[in-house]
């Protein structure tokens, strides 16, 4: 059974790999941050223990065989973030397509909303530096939440503040991770194969999936604002 939504009332975005094409400074940013504590990061290491997960997560992988007090922790996960900002604001540009993308969105009354796991620096950092803070109504980091994704607990935040319903609300992401919050919070999930293979995301359980903001053309766009959804990925009263 196929239910149609009518109307697209909010857009929710992730960050990295969304907004940004973060994730090849992230990986050197990772890579340089082992380096420093005696530790080498392979292609297959980061895949496994750091692509999609919390940083919190990473550093207990990094520091396994310490036990890491909140304060180090965060101590430790702000000096790591610092070495991605300094690594990546020479080469600071949006996704292809998004500030034309958030411009049709905002004359067709659309509204939205940033869900990131990063932390506030890298949040204002984007947002500042690339002029996108009006194009947002709401804005949430990982202090805004106490479960990490794939919990759905961040764009379900995002929905509760932005005053839509689930199946009103298209959510943007690029990790299987993400794909797998936003699906669970009961949105049209795109995902963006700006990190996986197109064929990893459908299987996460993306709606569909473009390369870019380019590929949402006029008429795409418009088939956008009336997505359908099979009846069992409704979110349940």
């Amino acid at each position: 059974m196929i239910e149609f939504i009518n109307t697209m009332k909010a857009a929710i975005f992730d960050m990295d790999g969304v907004i940004v094409d973060t994730n090849p400074h992230h990986r050197l940013a990772w890579r340089r941050y082992f380096e420093r504590y005696g530790k080498a990061l392979t292609d297959e290491d980061f895949v496994r223990y750091v692509s999609g997960k919390h940083n919190d997560d990473i550093l207990r992988h990094l520091f396994a065989d310490r036990s890491l007090s909140p304060d180090e922790a965060r101590q430790l996960a702000a000096e790591k973030e610092t070495l991605f900002r300094d690594l990546y604001r020479p080469d600071m540009t949006p996704v292809a397509g998004l500030p034309e993308f958030l411009q049709k969105l905002r004359k067709a009354g659309i509204r939205t909303a940033v869900g990131t796991s990063a932390p506030v620096e890298n949040l204002d950092f984007v947002m500042d530096a690339l002029n996108l803070r009006p194009y947002f109504d709401v804005l949430l980091d990982e202090s805004k939440v106490s479960r990490p994704k794939p919990d759905p607990e961040i764009y379900q935040q995002a929905m509760r503040f932005l005053g839509v319903e689930p199946q009103e609300s298209v959510i943007f992401e690029d990790s299987t991770t993400g794909i797998r919050a936003a699906s669970s919070a009961g949105a049209y999930v795109v995902g963006l194969a700006t990190t996986e293979t197109p064929e990893k995301l459908i299987e996460a359980g993306a709606n569909e999936v473009i390369q870019d903001f380019t590929a949402l053309n006029p008429s795409r766009f418009q088939d956008l604002l009336t997505r359908s959804i099979p009846a069992d990925r409704l979110a349940k009263p």
